[in-house]
């Protein structure tokens, strides 16, 4: 789930039928590379075809233009992922299929090029900072074991210009969500492939043009609506009434809520953040996530209908979950689990990860 001293959540993911080189390595702390690792030398497991959508097979097992066996297993979608005809069809799988790591792929369908990095506990996909031109793809090898992982598109050369990132944990399963707790800039998707359950996509699927319409209440800064945690993390902006708009509701909770005592005193960017960590909105997801939804007098529902229908509540994440629904938007967005709101998916008898930025255009 997600770590309220950090953004989001986890990820992984990825489908079916493009061809291209492999052999990008996971590169640790020292040159060997992370849990034994060592890269490939001189192989960049870049494709350099435009466009990078293979012909997904239709069933499990199926070959994909990758010369791996593959498909669209395990719920991933094909073309148009999900039946949206403006979202490219999966590049995958793989073009080899390698026991001692897990296959990650990334696409860039933005109108602009991308730099890549890949980082966690565990090691560094490599090579790193790789640019992708609009229709490239790329296939790493990511560590069987990589924590606190993320892969980040930038867009003024490496590590420069943080556009967004998908969130992942890598183990037994491949767990992955698209955060956008902090800003949300990017479209993303991502897919998990594998033979077990929860293997779905998440993702965000209107054109990147298009994306920041209807940014609420003065938080768009260049072309990034900020999130309120962001905002408010801000000096300058904590006095404005945006930033003091929950503290009405927090006091109502702390006065009648059973459990939610401790919030007493506690302002909104707290809420927002879920933070910090060992406070109490870093230690509620419960209390965190019915405030930002305007949820108190029923923080346990399931019906997430009802979220967001009952001022005062966050409006970035009312706006997020319409134009992007089922992501991240604040930290606790994951509770409770059951009802599904935040896109986070634990893939069972993982195959590979898919990553496609800007799946919309």
């Amino acid at each position: 789930g997600s770590d309220a001293a950090s953004p989001g959540g986890s990820a992984g993911a990825t489908p079916t039928g493009g061809a291209g080189t492999s052999g990008a390595g996971v590169g640790g702390n020292t040159a060997a590379g992370a849990a034994g690792q060592a890269p490939v030398a001189g192989a960049s497991g870049m494709t350099q075809t435009q466009g990078g959508a293979g012909s997904g097979g239709a069933s499990a097992g199926a070959p994909g233009n990758g010369g791996a066996a593959g498909g669209n297993t395990a719920g991933a979608p094909g073309a148009g992922a999900g039946g949206n005809p403006n979202v490219l069809p999966p590049f995958g799988p793989p073009p080899e299929d390698k026991p001692a790591t897990y296959e990650l792929g990334v696409r860039n369908n933005c109108t602009f090029p991308i730099w890549i990095h890949g980082a966690g506990n565990g090691g560094t996909l490599l090579p790193d900072n790789q640019m992708l031109a609009k229709g490239d793809h790329i296939w790493y090898d990511a560590p069987k074991v990589w924590g606190a992982a993320r892969v980040t598109a930038f867009g003024d050369g490496p590590q420069k210009g943080e556009l967004d990132k998908v969130e992942m944990t890598f183990d037994a399963s491949l767990n992955y969500n698209v955060t956008y707790v902090d800003w949300l800039e990017l479209p993303v998707q991502v897919i998990g492939v594998g033979t077990g359950a929860d293997c779905k996509t998440a993702g965000c699927y209107v054109p990147e043009a298009k994306v920041l319409s209807g940014c609420p209440d003065g938080l768009l800064s260049g072309k990034r609506c900020n999130a309120p945690r962001t905002f408010c993390s801000n000096n300058t902006n904590k006095a404005l009434p945006f930033c003091k708009k929950l503290d009405s509701e927090i006091a109502r909770c702390a006065q009648t809520k059973d459990g939610c005592a401790a919030a007493a005193g506690i302002g909104t960017p707290d809420v927002y953040a879920c933070s910090p960590p060992g406070g109490f909105f870093g230690q509620s997801a419960k209390w965190c996530a019915a405030l930002n939804r305007g949820m108190i007098d029923d923080p346990d529902s399931l019906d997430n209908t009802k979220y967001y229908t009952h001022e005062p509540y966050n409006t970035y994440s009312k706006w997020v979950h319409q134009v992007c629904p089922g992501n991240y938007a604040f930290p606790y967005d994951d509770y409770p689990p059951k009802a599904e709101a935040s896109g986070f998916h634990s893939c069972t008898g993982p195959k590979y990860l898919e990553v496609t930025f800007c799946p919309a255009g």
